[in-house]
């Protein structure tokens, strides 16, 4: 909220791209790119409407945080939204888009992006649905379930808002997530049997749950193991959109149109390598880097494990005592180095196999190497006051 900074301005977005092609577009919910200056806001980014909050987390009540209000319609501010649950106030915009969209653009396609509060910390889901879990003794796992429940339910209501509007049949709908849950510091999320967690180069942190789901896709029901990554879905969806073959390759996007694979089930691996992540502190290179099957992770930082989910595990796993001890760890708590997972066989990250093919962490790590040259320079700036004007936060302070 305090970063006088936002989404670089010299990138397009992907309703913007969506724009092109002629689709309205909106957001309902979070933005978190940006708000310090008015340019960086969701209707200067590609979106015709917006309905939400500017930052990365509030009070889903009372729309507060670090002592400001956070909520708009468009660019006015919504007092009118205070002490109403935030999921409830979304799907009731979803509606009246869609039958807004309806009345007056009949003849448009549309983008809806449903950026979700739900399952983002502080928890504090409606009463009816955190005592669904009352058995639950750990009060943040409670929170989290009871959260996640009303999220599930009001997906379902935005597919049947579809049905009855006649809107489902000619519609693609993708639900994912930017990352892991995050077990810790009220979160009450769990990842379990992954290692690791939200903020972690781990499977944990950054392997989520996804789908997608429309009556134009030829088989239903199956699962891929094929990589995606969040990158893919701008040219995926500007393809559905009408974009050529050769509009999509002329933007030189870092992702992949992936509907092929999609609507094909003998299409495969149109994507076989993932950047998890690369970051540099004065030349020592910190990352993970996915190839296929295999998974180069390169200075983790302090050790990190499986953390089991409050309400118990599988009599089948192991236990935490038992991961710990299966990887060595300095007296400082760091793990070596280098670790080299083979993730078809080891979804887990357990067995580090760096020894027994030397020649492919060479390889990786060379490519790791090779990708930090291509780095964007880290716009992490400090915070600053000014953003809180009288308990509301605002625009047009830097």
């Amino acid at each position: 909220h305090k970063q006088p900074s936002g989404l670089t301005l010299d990138r397009q977005l992907m309703p913007e791209y969506m724009r092109k092609k002629g689709y309205a577009t909106h957001i309902i919910g979070k933005w978190h790119l940006g708000f310090c200056k008015e340019e960086y806001l969701p209707t200067n980014r590609g979106f015709d409407t917006h309905y939400g909050y500017w930052g990365g987390s509030e009070d889903y009540y009372t729309k507060w945080y670090r002592h400001g209000y956070d909520f708009r319609d468009q660019m006015e501010l919504d007092l009118g939204a205070n002490n109403t649950y935030s999921e409830d106030l979304y799907e009731k915009r979803f509606v009246q888009v869609l039958d807004d969209h309806i009345a007056n653009k009949s003849d448009t396609p549309f983008f809806i992006f449903m950026s979700h509060q739900a399952v983002h910390t502080p928890l504090g889901p409606p009463a009816e649905y955190e005592n669904i879990y009352a058995d639950i003794e750990d009060e943040a796992r409670r929170k989290f379930l009871g959260t996640a429940t009303n999220f599930d339910e009001k997906v379902g209501i935005m597919v049947q808002n579809l049905k009855e509007r006649g809107l489902y049949e000619n519609t693609v709908i993708v639900f994912l997530s930017d990352n892991g849950g995050n077990p810790i510091i009220g979160g009450g999320g769990n990842n379990w049997p992954l290692r690791g967690f939200k903020g972690t180069i781990w499977d944990g942190g950054v392997r989520t749950p996804g789908f997608v789901h429309s009556p134009l896709l030829n088989t239903t029901g199956r699962v891929t193991n094929d990589l995606y990554h969040i990158s893919d879905w701008v040219p995926t969806f500007y393809h559905l959109a009408g974009a050529t073959e050769q509009e999509i390759k002329a933007e030189n996007f870092s992702g992949i149109n992936q509907w092929p694979a999609l609507v094909d089930e003998t299409v495969t691996e149109l994507r076989t390598e993932v950047v998890i992540n690369i970051d540099d502190d004065k030349g020592t290179t910190f990352g993970a880097l996915r190839q296929g099957n295999y998974k180069y992770v390169k200075n983790p930082g302090p050790w990190v494990g499986w953390v089991e989910p409050p309400e118990g595990k599988p009599e089948n796993n192991v236990t935490r005592k038992e991961v710990k001890s299966a990887e060595t760890r300095s007296d400082e708590g760091v793990i070596s180095i280098v670790h080299l997972y083979d993730l078809s066989t080891d979804p887990e990250e357990r067995n580090d196999i760096k020894s027994e093919l030397p020649h492919l962490v060479e390889l990786m790590d060379n490519r790791m190497e090779e990708l930090k040259l291509d780095m964007m320079p880290a716009d992490n700036v400090d915070e600053v006051d000014g953003g809180n004007a009288g308990g509301i936060w605002n625009t047009g302070w830097c």
